[in-house]
């Protein structure tokens, strides 16, 4: 019992030790000053900008960000959904699971990429190591930034500020 209590006061002191360095660092980025890690990120940033074909420089209005958001929620969406029911067929399926059923495959992907995460399945029982990893993993990371970047393009709007390019 004492050694869960230890953990917890730990993990708080990290948390309070690590807040106003990475507090800082994020408001910086979000207010599009300049980082430290700007040498490092911004190439790789451009790489995936003239990838995608996105112009960071434009800003979006509300109907073009709310209408962004969608339609790469729908992408993921669907790739997601796709790597659940051809898991079968898919590496990292060491006990050969098949499909799940249709809407549990559904009920699953709308409830990562919608950031509930809700498990109306037994883990490793339904889901190969592949749908855990490149399915529900990427979801578990792109669901938590779409909502970081609409909630901080939601701020922007309240501000006065240009909303950004989603």
């Amino acid at each position: 019992m004492l050694q869960g209590w230890i953990q917890i006061a730990l993990t708080l002191l990290i948390v309070i030790a690590t807040t106003p360095v990475l507090g800082r660092y994020i408001a910086r980025v979000f207010l599009r000053e300049r980082t430290l890690l700007d040498p490092v990120i911004n190439p790789l940033e451009r790489a995936i900008y003239a990838f995608s074909a996105v112009h960071p420089q434009e800003d979006m209005t509300g109907w073009q960000y709310a209408k962004a958001v969608l339609c790469s929620n729908l992408v993921m969406g669907i790739l997601v959904y796709l790597i659940l029911m051809f898991q079968g067929l898919l590496p990292l399926n060491p006990t050969g699971l098949g499909a799940p059923s249709w809407d549990l495959a559904l009920h699953t992907t709308i409830s990562f990429l919608t950031n509930t995460d809700q498990q109306h399945y037994s883990g490793e029982t339904t889901l190969s190591y592949a749908s855990q990893t490149f399915a529900l993993g990427f979801l578990m990371f792109t669901s938590a930034a779409t909502g970081l970047a609409v909630g901080i393009a939601f701020i922007r709007g309240l501000t006065g500020r240009p909303l950004g390019n989603f």
